[in-house]
C-alpha cells in the first residue's frame, strides 16, 4: 500500500514500566488473550499501519495484525510516554495516528472511529474525561512530531504539554458518549482491581466491541 492510499496507522505504546501492577502488561493474559493484542484487536479494521512502541531490550508477546506490525524502539528512552509518541510518529506512514497504551482492553471501535473522522484539518483529537485530556485515546498528526522531539530535547515530558501549541480539537463529553457511553475506552489496567474490572466488563459483554 502506498503512502498516498494509507488512511491512518495506530501508535500503541508498550514500553511502560508496570510499576503498579508489577509486571509487564504488553503480556498479561486477559480471559485467553495477551493486553496487548486485546488492544490491538480492538483497532482492527480502522488503520492500514500499525506501530508498536516498546522499551529497549524489551521482549513482546507474538502478535497478529494485517498488515503485519512494526515494532519500534523507544527513541527517547526513560521519557515515558512522549517519547513513545514520538517514535511512533516519526516512524510512521500515515498522515494521522490513534494513539492508545497497551492497557486499554475495553477499547470502544466506534469512538476511535469517530475521532479518526474528525482528524483532518487539526494537529490532534483528543476527548474530554472528568475535565481532563485523554491523550493516550486521542489522534495525532503526523506534523506534530516536531514539535514533540522539541519538548523531548528541552526535557519537557508531560505528555499533554504540546497540546495548546497546535490546533488541538477537544471532544466533550456530551459528544464521545454517543459512540462509548461508558467511557469504557478510557480504563487503564494499572492494578489488579482494574485487571478483574476488565474480565468482569468482557466476560459479561459489555465492552464488546
Amino acid at each position: 500500500m502506498s503512502d498516498a492510499t494509507l488512511r491512518a496507522a495506530a501508535i500503541v505504546l508498550a514500553g511502560g514500566r508496570s510499576t503498579r501492577l508489577g509486571r509487564d502488561k504488553a503480556s498479561e493474559v486477559l480471559l485467553g488473550r495477551t493486553l496487548l493484542q486485546r488492544v490491538l484487536d480492538r483497532l482492527d479494521g480502522l488503520v492500514d499501519e500499525w506501530l508498536i512502541v516498546k522499551a529497549v531490550g524489551q521482549r513482546l508477546p507474538p502478535v497478529v495484525t494485517t498488515p503485519a506490525a512494526k515494532v519500534i524502539e523507544d527513541a527517547y528512552p526513560g521519557s515515558g510516554p512522549l517519547g513513545g509518541l514520538y517514535s511512533g510518529l516519526a516512524a510512521m506512514r500515515a498522515p494521522f495516528a490513534i494513539a492508545v497504551a497497551c492497557d486499554m482492553p475495553l477499547l470502544q471501535p466506534r469512538l476511535i472511529a469517530e475521532l479518526l473522522r474528525l482528524a483532518p484539518g487539526h494537529g490532534a483529537v483528543v476527548p474530554l474525561h472528568d475535565g481532563l485530556p485523554e491523550p493516550l485515546c486521542a489522534v495525532y498528526s503526523r506534523d506534530c512530531a516536531a514539535i514533540i522531539r522539541a519538548h523531548l530535547e528541552a526535557g519537557r515530558l508531560k505528555l499533554t504539554g504540546f497540546l495548546d501549541e497546535i490546533d488541538t480539537l477537544y471532544v466533550k463529553p456530551d459528544v464521545w458518549r454517543e459512540f462509548d457511553p461508558e467511557g469504557l475506552s478510557f480504563l487503564n489496567v494499572n492494578r489488579e482491581a482494574d485487571l478483574a474490572r476488565a474480565a468482569r466488563v468482557l466476560a459479561a459483554g459489555a465492552g464488546d466491541a
